[in-house]
């Protein structure tokens, strides 16, 4: 690794991070490669489109479908009910619009946006350790932490079963993890660490220059009205932390510097007209507004928080500590404020609470590298540092990895059989957007995404009074509903599928008033 030092990044460096980024994307992808190269779906099985997380992207699925019809408003397809969308999780419908035009499956593009996104979270990264770091070792080092750090999920998951350790359960704290889910997911983190890179050359000591376009004033306001429109709990950990840093220097100067207070307004305000609409809408659409009350995400417990950071925080304390002892108003003074209200956020009483663990990795990564370059370097004799780097690297990727591992695994949720995928497309080609189709859990998760319909129960957050209607379904389809005709009509269920997942222990005597309509081998179609 080279050691000279540089202010910008050369040609060699971004050659550097591709090759390297390219290198994560091709492990990202490595089930994916499983699926297709090993034979293991063969001819039973049918692989839905997403594998980590599979719930949650076959919603992103449903969005864009919703898109490809020609929407930029969301609607939720994984409930009955009707009801108007809203202008939220954009990228998802833009993508569908997308794929529309250029005549592309929604499938192939959500992963070709995963790709795309993936790389520009990895360039952003780098950008963010060109702007501390003049040493081409200090960069480096930054990057592959924040890149592919994780904790010690995957060595306590067998010991602690029932815990959420956030390296195997949160995937916005860790950019590889993300870059395995979704593509907001990374391209939040990469808005992210762009807008700390401004905020921390803007706050340098000695920088005396207003918000403009020549110094990332510009881009900055885009970058934060992108960030509300991607993930705005991100967005508020670091523009609360921007200006917890403003009142810091207010306090110990007893005035207001005006140069800060214009660049804490260029991140602030770009995001307020989003600000208002959400609160707007999640406070008069009563189906938003349930959505926002089921959506509860808790945090972690902090021992559980503490091992799910693992080794890279054990490597960043020194910097911490270095930090909270001198709070020069330099990089380490922000870093430390973004990383102590991304930690108060997480445990503040609300039902979002992991929400706003978005990025964390990111100050831990540059607390670590800190630390390498100021305190366990010096530990170290030269020749072993960077073979302790070669055990140290391969250690906090082992989360990672387990996930990875996990997603090679043939079962149902990501995979159904290939009746089941026969059965979707022929809903494809004859049920319309408004129809309500009821199927299994398993099932129904997936046809707003295959078949552009809706169904009575399908995501525990996208499905309005979701507890309610998962016992509906699982009463009908084992035979324990009082009256079988109460919930088709009470949802107004055009479809009804039936195969090996809703039989539960015998064909239950509803289907005997339903019209067969189509069979792909052991499904059945009934209409009502």
């Amino acid at each position: 690794m080279q050691t000279r030092d540089t202010i910008h990044i050369t040609p060699a460096e971004w050659r550097w991070v591709v090759i390297f980024g390219g290198a994560l994307v091709i492990v990202a992808f490595v089930p994916f490669l499983w699926v297709a190269l090993s034979g293991a779906v063969g001819t039973q099985w049918q692989f839905m489109g997403v594998l980590n997380n599979y719930r949650d992207g076959a919603t992103y699925l449903s969005k864009m479908q919703q898109g490809m019809g020609g929407s930029w408003l969301v609607s939720f397809w994984h409930t009955p009910e009707p009801h108007s969308g809203a202008f939220i999780q954009v990228i998802y419908p833009a993508l569908g619009q997308l794929a529309r035009l250029i005549g592309l499956q929604p499938i192939a593009l959500f992963h070709a946006a995963r790709v795309a996104a993936s790389f520009v979270m990895y360039m952003a990264l780098y950008q963010l350790g060109a702007s501390v770091w003049m040493r081409l070792r200090a960069r480096r080092i930054f990057f592959v932490l924040a890149a592919v750090g994780s904790g010690l999920g995957w060595f306590f998951y067998p010991l602690m079963p029932d815990a959420n350790f956030p390296d195997l359960t949160i995937p916005e704290m860790f950019p590889l993890y993300s870059s395995l889910v979704n593509v907001h997911f990374p391209l939040a983190l990469a808005c992210l660490a762009l807008i700390a890179s401004v905020v921390i050359v803007a706050f340098r000591p000695g920088e005396r220059s207003d918000p403009s376009m020549n110094n990332g004033g510009l881009l900055a306001g885009v970058l934060s009205f992108a960030l509300s429109l991607l993930y705005p709990q991100a967005l508020m950990s670091i523009g609360i932390a921007i200006g917890v840093y403003v009142l810091v220097h207010w306090y110990q100067q007893r005035r207001i510097r005006q140069r800060e207070l214009r660049w804490l307004l260029v991140i602030v305000l770009p995001a307020v007209p989003m600000a208002a609409y959400y609160a707007a809408v999640v406070t008069y659409n009563p189906v938003l507004n349930e959505w926002a009350r089921q959506n509860v995400t808790p945090a972690p417990s902090p021992l559980v928080m503490l091992l799910g950071l693992g080794v890279p925080l054990l490597m960043a304390l020194p910097g911490i500590y270095r930090a909270v002892r001198r709070f020069e108003p330099d990089g380490d003074q922000f870093v430390l404020l973004w990383l102590v209200v991304i930690l108060v956020m997480v445990y503040l009483p609300t039902s979002i609470q992991r929400r706003f663990a978005a990025g964390m990795m990111l100050p831990i990564a540059y607390f670590a590298t800190r630390s390498l370059e100021d305190f366990w370097f010096r530990y170290v004799n030269r020749r072993w540092r960077y073979r302790l780097l070669v055990v140290v690297v391969p250690l906090i990727t082992l989360s990672t990895v387990l996930l990875l591992a996990i997603n090679l695994r043939v079962n149902v949720g990501p995979f159904l059989s290939r009746d089941y995928a026969g059965a979707l497309l022929w809903l494809q080609d004859h049920a319309q957007s408004d129809d309500v189709i009821l199927a299994s859990e398993e099932v129904s998760v997936w046809v707003p995404a295959w078949a552009a319909a809706r169904v009575v129960y399908g995501h525990p957050f996208e499905t309005l009074d979701a507890a309610t209607k998962r016992l509906e379904v699982l009463d009908w389809f084992s035979g324990q509903a009082a009256d079988c005709e109460v919930l088709l009509e009470k949802y107004n269920v055009r479809y009804v599928i039936f195969g090996p997942l809703e039989e539960r222990s015998a064909p239950p005597d509803c289907l005997e008033s339903l019209r067969l309509v189509a069979r792909s081998g052991s499904v059945a179609i009934y209409a009502t």
